[in-house]
C-alpha cells in the first residue's frame, strides 16, 4: 500500500506526459511531429511544420490540459461541499447556465461589450444558486435526490434557452452548434493562456480549501463544531467551482462528465484526504483531457470529432456504474 501511494505522483505525471505527447503528435498533417517543437521560438524563420506546431497544436494541447485541471477540480469541490458522489458541473446546471450567458452575450446588443468569461461565470453562479436553493442547501441540509433533480431541471431550462437563442439567428446557429458539443479545434494561445491562469488560481484556491473540504466530509454539524462554517465553505466552494467551469465553457463549450469521472479516479487512488486529492485530481484531469484530445483526432473513419464527444463516451458509462453501485449499496 505504501509503495503504491508513493508511486501515484509518478503515475499521474506519466499519464499526463504520454497524453500530452500523443496530443501534440497527432493531427491533420502527418509531417508535423514532436521534433517541430524546437521551432517554437524561431519566429518568422520557422518552417510550415513548426508554425503548425506553434500556432495550432501546442495551444490546443495546452487547452485540453487546462480544461482537465479546471473541470476535475470543479467536480472535486462540488462533490465535497454537497457530500454527493454524483455532483458535477454538468449535472448541477453550471455548464448550461454558463452556456446561456455566452449565447445571451452574442444575442443581446447591450451585453455585447461584457467579456464572455464574465457572463459565463455570472450565469453559472445563478444556475448553481438555483440548484442549491431547490436542494435545500441554504436551509442547512442538502437533499441528495433534490440536488440532482434540481440540477437536471435547471440545466434543461438553461440549455433550452440556449437552443432557442441560436435558432433565432442563423449565423449564430452555425457558430454555436459545434461549440455546444465541446470543440477545441479552433482555439489559439490567448484562450489557452486564459484557461491556464484560471487553472493556476483554481488550484491554489482548492489547496487552500482542502482542510475545509475534509471537514465537510464529516457533516455540517461536525464541520461547524471544528471551527469551519459549513455555509461559508459551501458558498466559497460553489463560487470557485462555478468560475472554473464557466471559463472552460467560454472557451470550449459545455463539456460533460469530466468533472464527474476524474475526482472518482483520484479518490480510488489516494483516499479521501483533499490535501492529496487536489494535486492528483489536477494531474489526472489534465491527462484524461490530453488523451481525449488525441483520441478525437484518431477516431477511425473521421477526420476529427469534438473532444466533448470523446469525454462523454468515457463519462456516460462511468456515471451509470456509479449510479448502479450506489443503488447496490443502498439495498445492502
Amino acid at each position: 500500500m505504501r509503495w503504491r501511494r508513493a508511486a501515484l505522483p509518478a503515475l499521474a505525471a506519466a499519464a499526463l506526459l504520454c497524453g500530452g505527447a500523443l496530443s501534440l503528435s497527432t493531427g491533420g498533417r502527418s509531417d508535423v511531429g514532436l521534433a517541430d517543437i524546437s521551432g517554437m521560438f524561431a519566429g518568422a524563420e520557422a518552417t510550415l511544420a513548426q508554425q503548425t506546431m506553434r500556432d495550432i497544436r501546442v495551444p490546443r494541447t495546452l487547452t485540453a490540459v487546462f480544461l482537465g485541471i479546471n473541470l476535475g477540480l470543479a467536480g472535486l469541490i462540488l462533490q465535497a461541499i454537497t457530500r454527493n458522489a454524483l455532483a458535477a458541473p454538468g449535472l448541477l446546471g453550471i455548464n448550461q447556465g454558463a452556456a446561456l450567458g455566452i449565447v445571451l452575450g452574442l444575442l443581446v446588443p447591450s451585453l455585447s461589450g461584457v467579456p464572455q468569461p464574465l457572463l459565463a461565470t455570472l450565469f453559472g453562479l445563478v444556475a448553481i444558486t438555483a440548484t442549491f436553493a431547490i436542494s435545500g442547501a441554504f436551509t442547512g441540509r442538502i437533499d441528495s435526490l433534490r440536488l440532482i433533480l434540481g440540477g437536471i431541471a435547471v440545466g434543461a431550462l438553461g440549455f433550452a434557452a440556449v437552443r432557442l437563442g441560436y435558432t433565432l439567428e442563423d449565423d449564430l446557429a452555425r457558430q454555436v452548434v459545434r461549440w455546444t458539443v465541446g470543440d477545441i479545434g479552433g482555439v489559439r494561445l490567448p484562450e489557452a493562456a486564459r484557461l491556464g491562469t484560471t487553472a493556476l488560481l483554481g488550484s491554489l484556491a482548492a489547496l487552500a480549501m482542502a482542510q475545509r473540504l475534509n471537514l465537510m466530509a464529516l457533516g455540517q454539524a461536525a464541520s461547524h463544531g471544528l471551527g469551519a462554517d459549513p455555509r461559508r465553505t459551501l458558498l466559497i466552494g460553489a463560487g470557485v467551482a462555478s468560475a472554473l467551469t464557466s471559463v472552460c465553457v467560454s472557451v470550449a463549450g459545455p463539456i460533460a462528465f469530466a468533472g464527474l469521472v476524474v475526482p472518482h479516479l483520484a479518490k480510488a487512488l489516494t483516499g479521501a484526504d483533499h490535501r492529496k486529492l487536489v494535486p492528483v485530481t489536477a494531474a489526472l484531469g489534465a491527462g484524461l483531457m490530453a488523451w481525449a484530445d488525441a483520441g478525437s483526432k484518431l477516431w477511425p473513419g473521421f477526420a476529427e470529432i469534438p473532444i466533448g464527444v470523446v469525454v462523454s463516451m468515457i463519462g456516460a458509462p462511468w456515471f451509470l456504474v456509479i449510479v448502479l453501485m450506489r443503488k447496490g449499496q443502498a439495498r445492502g
